[in-house]
């Protein structure tokens, strides 16, 4: 599973469309933003080669995708803005929920509180470690079981699969310790190597 913005890259190489087979949103590496109400704005950031794309057919392709989900899944995607800047394009999307940014992209992202994930199916089947309050760059904090960070289980949980930056609207407590790694008290970078569809889930536990 790719975000929108390489799946339609890909899409188009292969058809041949391209020459071959100010806010808190303004960042330079590929985000999730997830709001206190569940709304999910994300930002896609991919590096082109000015020979193998077509900036136009570009943004028609993603329009079209979102005119094709909203007719049938009601206005809750929106294309918020989208250009080349010296060979990299930046897509910023904004969708009503994290079901609808799973069903868009074909990325699994769930929010809720460790309660209901577990009432979802989610297991936690992971080792964590803790985010302490002098953690601020580097989040290394104690090794945690699943146990520990279950036992309160009203705290909220934002699980996803993919290799992207995420934030999260509160203070992270723990994060899943494969390839992440916290940048502040609300991000989390999940670093792991290759495509969306290879990554691990990735828990981050925050109140």
């Amino acid at each position: 599973m790719k975000r929108i913005l390489g799946t339609i890259l890909s899409v188009l190489l292969c058809m041949g469309i391209l020459s071959g087979c100010g806010r808190k949103t303004n960042v330079d590496t590929s985000t999730v933003f997830i709001d206190k109400k569940g709304k999910v704005t994300s930002v896609d950031v991919e590096g082109l080669d000015r020979d193998y794309y077509d900036e136009e057919e570009l943004e028609s392709y993603i329009t079209e995708h979102v005119a094709e989900y909203t007719q049938k899944n009601g206005d809750t995607v929106e294309k918020v803005s989208f250009g080349v800047t010296e060979g990299v394009a930046k897509l910023q999307m904004e969708y009503d929920s994290c079901e609808d940014y799973t069903g868009f992209n074909g990325i699994e992202l769930y929010q809720g509180t460790v309660l209901s994930a577990q009432a979802e199916g989610y297991d936690f089947d992971t080792e964590f470690y803790s985010v302490g309050d002098d953690s601020e760059e580097e989040g290394a904090g104690k090794a945690l079981k699943k146990e520990d960070v279950l036992a309160d289980d009203d705290n909220k949980v934002v699980i996803i699969k993919a290799n992207v930056n995420v934030q999260v609207p509160g203070s992270i407590l723990y994060v899943s310790a494969q390839d992440t790694k916290v940048m502040d008290r609300k991000t989390v970078s999940i670093t792991g190597e290759g495509a969306d569809e290879e990554a691990e889930l990735t828990y981050i536990i925050y109140k």
